[in-house]
């Protein structure tokens, strides 16, 4: 008797089509001229279609031929097949990628976060090995680690009250094992290992685990920030962004970021070009809203959310080989209030913070102390620079560190210790005009990075800031600095210069919420001031 052969799992990434979007997906993708092969009687409605292809020599040929004799060529040539599977099942659309099909979507047909609700819902927290996350409240700094075994996401560097998650990856719960094998990935997109023989199983529990929202149980900490589904609402938002166009300095309120890099279902892009793909096309390293500008004034048109959309973005791997297409408006990154409610748009998709959330961030900044050693009015044209340099000329108890820099850490590594101090009460002013969410966040991190080097058991910064202050000739006695300063005895300020802290950016005061939450936890006064 022969051995039965055991069925391996193939690595398959699944989408879910929304259901408004059913009808043009279909017909975009399967038009009548393809003839797409139609599946087994059991999986009515399933049909199958391989992507034509080009054969052609890989870009690295060119290279290589240079090292050969002269006539001598590479003899390679390269193509990259790939195919689309559709899958209805459940009242639902799935769509299987393999190979290069996965750039044939649109992100519009997409539900964007069908992968992640699944993966949340079937991995536990003591087993993830990758977060993928977008730090919203600052300059959407984009983070991925992974780890080299599964663990718990305590251990990653994940702030629910700071970052919007954009792909998770572990092990699955025991129960998940057999229908999604030992790895899952979501973030748009759901990536498994697949036992071909049991797809309707399979997608009964992948569709069973997206409409259940247990991850809203399971993982709580990651749903600070939901989805905004509602047309009306997202063109109401549309609008707040094309005000922000319209204004001066449009970079302070809008980073640019591929979404490939925040879904991390794609190649990372090392290259861009905005517009029109050619042979001879410039490319940039990076997405710049000044390229985006120049382009459309070539064009003879401006910012708006209608040329952000127009606006085609084509993203390029290490050899310059393009992988990928998107729009301008799925790269933008912004914060917007409307109705007092914040939201922000990531990857295209706008997103609200939640109320619950909004109304203890806020209770929150409202408890901040204030300081009883009350800093000089700001006189609203002052930069940060001169506002320091003019409050310590008009009180000689204030001491100016501003760009006093200690090097400290090895190499060129310099910290500034703060920007003003009252010595008598103790109190380090960090001074800042909270211009966005981005400059709240630096001084935050200044605030972390002295509280840490000041305060700590090793005298090593301690002691090259009394040689600095000596220098400066400050004062000749730093004996306050001779020995371990006691964090319940000093007060770390933090200064707006013309504004309260009830009036910055939401995701500005997410930033300095988290501090408050991690410097009183470890002992230290926090206080604010506005000037």
């Amino acid at each position: 008797m022969a051995k039965k052969t055991e069925e391996k799992r193939f690595d398959v990434s699944v989408y879910l089509i929304k259901a408004s979007q059913v009808s043009v997906a279909e017909s975009t993708l399967f038009p009548p001229s393809a003839s797409p092969q139609i599946l087994r009687d059991d999986i009515p409605g399933g049909k199958f279609m391989a992507l034509p292809v080009d054969a052609g020599a890989p870009k690295w040929a060119s290279f290589v031929e240079t090292l050969l004799p002269s006539g001598r060529n590479v003899d390679v040539l390269a193509q990259t097949p790939g195919g689309l599977l559709w899958i209805p099942h459940r009242s639902k659309r799935f769509l299987f990628t393999f190979g290069h099909a996965h750039a044939k979507l649109r992100e519009e047909w997409l539900e964007p976060e069908f992968g992640k609700k699944v993966a949340l819902s079937t991995i536990p927290q003591g087993q993830v090995v990758e977060v993928r996350a977008e730090q919203v409240f600052a300059r959407w700094h984009i983070s991925s680690e992974r780890a080299p075994r599964a663990s718990a996401v305590r251990e990653f560097g994940f702030e629910s009250d700071r970052d919007l998650v954009a792909a998770v990856e572990g092990v699955p719960s025991a129960m998940y094992l057999d229908s999604l094998g030992s790895k899952v990935r979501g973030g748009t997109a759901l990536r498994i290992g697949l036992y071909f023989s049991k797809l309707l199983p399979t997608l009964d529990v992948i569709a069973e685990r997206f409409d259940s929202n247990d991850y809203k149980n399971t993982w709580p900490q990651v749903d600070n920030l939901v989805v905004v589904r509602d047309a009306l609402l997202s063109a109401s938002l549309d609008k707040e962004l094309d005000t922000i166009f319209g204004k001066p300095h449009v970079a302070d309120r809008i980073s640019l970021a591929a979404p490939a890099v925040k879904s991390g279902e794609k190649p990372y892009p090392h290259h861009f070009v905005i517009g029109r793909m050619g042979k001879a096309v410039a490319t940039a390293p990076y997405l710049l809203i000044g390229n985006w500008e120049a382009h459309l004034r070539g064009l003879g048109k401006k910012m708006s959310v209608a040329t952000a959309l127009e606006s085609p973005v084509h993203l390029l791997d290490e050899s310059q080989d393009e992988f990928d297409t998107c729009t301008m408006y799925q790269c933008l990154g912004t914060e917007v209030s409307l109705r007092g409610q914040p939201f922000v748009l990531s990857s295209g998709v706008w997103y609200e913070a939640r109320r619950d959330f909004v109304k203890a961030t806020n209770l929150l900044i409202s408890s901040i102390i204030t300081t009883s050693y009350a800093l000089p009015a700001w006189n609203q044209v002052d930069d940060e620079g001169r506002y320091n340099e003019n409050a310590a000329a008009a009180d000689k108890a204030l001491w100016l560190f501003d760009k006093k820099l200690v090097n400290f850490g090895g190499g060129h590594s310099r910290l500034e210790f703060c920007d003003l101090m009252h010595l008598k009460s103790r109190t380090l002013y960090f001074v800042k005009h909270p211009s966005g969410s981005a400059s709240v966040s630096h001084l935050c991190e200044q605030v972390r990075r002295t509280a840490e080097n000041f305060f700590s058991i090793d005298g090593s910064f301690r002691k090259k800031l009394s040689t600095n202050i000596v220098k400066q000739n400050k004062t000749k006695n730093v004996s306050w600095l001779a020995n371990r300063p006691k964090r319940q005895e000093w007060q770390l300020c933090l200064v707006s210069m013309g504004k309260p802290a009830d009036k910055f950016p939401f995701f500005a005061k997410c930033g300095i919420a988290r501090l408050l939450r991690e410097l009183e936890q470890g002992g230290y006064n926090v206080s604010f001031q506005a000037v």
